[in-house]
């Protein structure tokens, strides 16, 4: 991937075609005294790298991308009515141009051609219009086809920032960035291993895990002291629950006796009020079946009585006939009402009985409600009991609540030794990956890309410094990698070496040697086919900046790379006479100058 020309519908911004093949030079003219350096930034040329970022989808900080961040007295950005457009080179041999606004700078339009567009207009008809950034950088992912990116959690932005280096935060590092510089090593340190030839998978695991184990021991600490238990006092807490559970039993007993007796006064009143009124048709219906059994019982008692002699005798008496058949037919009588009174005492005995059986079910009935009647006015009258039941009531709640506190506890406990556990698997898993990691470790050797970088690195920073220079990794004390600067050794005669990889000016060519070294490496893949670096002459002796040329047309040529190099005019090498040595026309892609507002890349000053 490649830059192919960068505009804006501004007619004062400075459009750029710039050069697929070779060396790109944004070139700044500062005639004044004063800082040169401080007076060329703002003439945009650093500027450039940071538009270039942000229409590759960077996303829109307003406190740090100076297109939002510059406003004016009312508080509105300067941008505000600007739109930019970038056309890039895919690997695939088509051109992709993104549209980005500075208002509504969330939304992106892109469109694909064959070829190359023509002067810097905006195109008629866009691919995808309007999309929202996130799905943009999406298709630019799929368009860009990257082959390190396939099947790895990463962005191509991951590693847009190794060709887009900007002084001074980017040159601090060789591999930390300045967008990483406050983000956590789980985010950069894993694309590094990657970057490298290493499984950066494994180091991603190792930190998720570490991050996992630090999450469980902060939580477990935090319970330990909220609820002031430890795991050792858990089966003392059983042994607590369970006595006081037995307690618990007994006075829930007592209260059960005294259930009756929580109902509310007025109701109890009104329940006495009840049960005197089923006692009174209890002793109503008790009276009639006392009577009626009474009188059953009499009449029972009152048995048939005819005598036939004293009748005769009453007939003699009289000197009156009694006739035989007269007699005959009382004889008959009196047998047939002594059968009749029989039936009729068996079925009043049968009654008898019934009325008995349910007369002592009603004194049964009234025993219980004069039992009642008698607990109901003795509660209202006896406050002592009600006492007593409130403080079982209160007890039972103390309990219950010490239960609860326990319970809790235990609960806690069985998290805290869950979370343990969880913490010793993924202990087990850390130990796992640190021992692949130590793997590669011990075999780095055998690592092809890794050896192909570190190569490139020390040939690339031999030819420019004149200096030994060599990248490695190491373990450190968490079993975790760690990425030291590379160490630059200066010879002097044939072994002594001193540490020069302390100033600045030695870390921006680390950094340079680095960038090319990963391009060139990759060169056989799919990957970005450009490097821009800001700056990077100047504080440099006149030998390093010949060297550093030299070798950046070698390479550009021999890779098909585009190398894009922001210079003053002050930082120029010189030759034997003392000359600046200038660039060719197709070299330079941008002329900057401080000779007023239409010498600067957006044509005004701010």
């Amino acid at each position: 991937m490649k830059l192919s020309k960068l505009y804006s519908n501004s007619e004062t911004f400075k459009n750029i075609a710039f050069n697929l093949k070779g060396l790109n030079v944004v070139y700044a003219d500062v005639r004044t005294e004063l800082d040169d350096h401080k007076n060329s930034h703002d003439l945009g040329k650093t500027k450039l790298s940071e538009l270039i970022d942000y229409l590759l989808l960077r996303d829109a900080d307003g406190k740090r991308n100076f297109l939002l961040k510059i406003r004016d007295s009312q508080g509105v950005s300067i941008f505000q009515h600007h739109v930019f457009y970038l056309e890039i080179l895919l690997n695939d041999g088509r051109f992709l141009t993104i549209k980005r606004a500075v208002n509504n700078n969330t939304k992106i339009s892109l469109a694909i051609n064959l070829q190359q567009s023509v002067e810097f207009v905006e195109l008629d008809e866009w691919d995808h219009e309007d999309v929202p950034i996130n799905k943009a950088r999406n298709i630019v992912g799929d368009l860009l086809n990257f082959d390190f990116f396939n099947k790895k959690n990463y962005s191509f932005r991951k590693a847009l920032n190794y060709s887009l280096r900007t002084p001074p935060d980017d040159y601090k590092d060789v591999y930390q960035l300045n967008k990483f510089a406050n983000g956590k090593h789980s985010y950069w340190k894993p694309f590094i291993f990657d970057l490298l030839g290493f499984d950066g998978s494994l180091l991603a695991k190792k930190y998720a895990n570490d991050e996992q184990r630090d999450e469980i021991a902060k939580f477990i600490e935090q319970l330990k002291a909220e609820f002031s238990i430890k795991i050792e006092d858990r089966d003392d807490l059983v042994a607590q629950m369970q006595l006081i559970e037995n307690n618990a039993s007994e006075i829930e007993e007592k209260i059960d006796k005294f259930n009756f007796y929580v109902q509310d006064k007025e109701l109890i009143e009104k329940g006495i009020e009840e049960i005197e009124q089923s006692i009174s048709s209890n002793n109503a219906l008790a009276y009639s079946l006392n009577y009626d059994i009474d009188r059953l019982e009499k009449s029972i008692a009152n048995n048939f009585a005819f005598n036939l002699n004293k009748v005769e005798k009453v007939f003699e008496e009289s000197e009156l006939y009694f006739p035989d058949q007269l007699k005959h037919d009382y004889t008959a009588l009196i047998e047939f009402n002594k059968k009749l009174t029989a039936e009729r005492n068996k079925l009043i005995r049968n009654t008898i009985r019934k009325k008995k059986t349910e007369l002592e079910l009603v004194n049964k009935d009234l025993a219980d409600q004069n039992a009642k009647k008698e607990s109901l006015l003795s509660f209202i009258q006896d406050t002592d009991t009600f006492k007593r039941f409130k403080q079982f009531q209160k007890d039972l709640v103390k309990i219950e609540t010490q239960l609860f506190t326990l319970r809790e506890k235990i609960s806690y406990i069985d998290t805290i030794i869950a979370k343990e556990k969880e913490s010793q698997d993924l202990l087990d898993e850390i130990q796992e990956t640190v021992d692949k990691l130590k793997l590669l470790y011990q075999n780095t050797q055998n690592n092809k890309r890794y050896s192909d970088i570190r190569t490139k690195f020390a040939n690339y920073y031999k030819r420019i410094m004149d200096e030994d220079a060599r990248i490695s990794w190491n373990i450190n004390t968490n079993d975790n990698v760690d990425f030291p600067t590379p160490k630059v050794h200066e010879k002097v005669g044939d072994h002594r070496v001193t540490a020069k990889d302390e100033g600045n000016t030695y870390k921006k060519l680390l950094c340079v040697a680095f960038d090319l070294a990963v391009l060139t490496s990759y060169s056989d893949q799919s990957y970005y086919r450009f490097v821009y670096h800001d700056d990077v002459l100047s504080q440099q002796d006149p030998g390093v900046k010949h060297r550093l040329l030299a070798l950046i047309h070698d390479l550009v040529i021999k890779f098909d790379l585009q190398y894009i190099l922001s210079v003053i005019k002050s930082d120029l090498p010189i030759d034997d006479s003392d000359n600046f040595i200038f660039f060719t026309d197709q070299e330079v892609v941008l002329r900057l100058n401080d000779g007023g507002p239409e010498g600067t890349l957006f044509g005004f000053e701010f």
